[in-house]
């Protein structure tokens, strides 16, 4: 049986897309579909039903694909490289919105039993650290174009302006105050200047508040004092750790701004291989 073909088949059962799917492995929708076509041949099994755009895992194919996991986690034991010998810990690379509220959903996921260092760089300075070796590999939504990394697309998030609850629902959209992080971006292809994604270059907004930190941010919003442009996944763990008075809601967008997603990406270098790890994060990322 070829390996491969169930490493692809664990892509396609994470992604729930033959498109996601094949953008993570690196192949065309053809090529993979062909794969899981003679893989369920060998075995003998619907691993998968197609429903639209997506598809659904067959009983079968969930167990296989347990197994399939166990089988290639072995594997992974048998082929670790130099690195992963000598050093088994895994140092990553982001920012407050991955470090704080999704490192730490995953590590407590019971899940995770790896030794991690975490460091927090703003984009185009992460990109840098994963360059030169001071990280292994990093998490953003903010991809600063290198020649030497390689960008993978594993999830979408939306996003969403948020305040205390009703207390800005009548306010309009020029006269809200919102709290902004002071680290620009630069370098990023979308031309966007602020950490949180903002478009400030097409659409400008009422910056009161200038911080280093998302959780300050947080905090201010939290008060009343401001809004602030968030993953709506960060919102909804907040809202579950705070009393009632301090749960955050969002609120209308600009006519002319369309409801936005940000794209996340792992950044790893062009040499390195995928490490186990960097799978598990990618499968973790996609539930948020």
């Amino acid at each position: 049986m070829d390996i491969d073909r169930l490493r692809y088949f664990i892509a396609v059962n994470d992604s729930e897309t033959m498109k996601e799917a094949s953008e993570l492995l690196h192949i065309s929708q053809p090529a993979l579909s062909k794969a899981m076509k003679l893989l369920e041949s060998e075995l003998g099994e619907q691993l998968f039903i197609h429903s639209g755009r997506r598809v659904l895992i067959t009983d079968a194919g969930k167990m296989i694909a347990e197994k399939a996991r166990k089988i290639l986690a072995d594997l992974e034991k048998i082929t670790l490289n130099e690195k992963e010998i000598t050093d088994p810990l895994i140092k990553i690379g982001s920012f407050e919105v991955f470090t704080t509220y999704f490192m730490g959903q995953l590590i407590g996921s019971g899940d995770f039993d790896h030794k991690v260092q975490l460091r927090e760089y703003s984009p185009g300075a992460l990109e840098e650290s994963i360059v030169n070796r001071v990280v292994d590999f990093g998490i953003t939504y903010l991809p600063v174009p290198h020649p030497d990394l390689e960008f993978i697309k594993v999830h979408e998030i939306d996003m969403g302006i948020f305040g205390l609850k009703k207390h800005f629902s009548a306010t309009e959209f020029k006269d809200l105050p919102f709290t902004v992080p002071v680290n620009p971006v630069m370098g990023s292809p979308s031309k966007v200047k602020g950490l949180d994604g903002w478009p400030d270059n097409k659409i400008p907004r009422l910056i009161k508040y200038q911080v280093e930190l998302m959780e300050t941010a947080l905090e201010f919003c939290r008060q009343g004092q401001s809004v602030a442009y968030l993953p709506s996944f960060v919102i909804a763990l907040h809202n579950e750790q705070v009393k009632s008075k301090y749960v955050l809601t969002e609120l209308s967008l600009p006519k002319k701004f369309k409801k936005q997603k940000q794209g996340i990406y792992l950044v790893k270098r062009k040499v390195d291989k995928e490490l186990a790890l960097f799978r598990k994060i990618a499968h973790y990322l996609r539930k948020i």
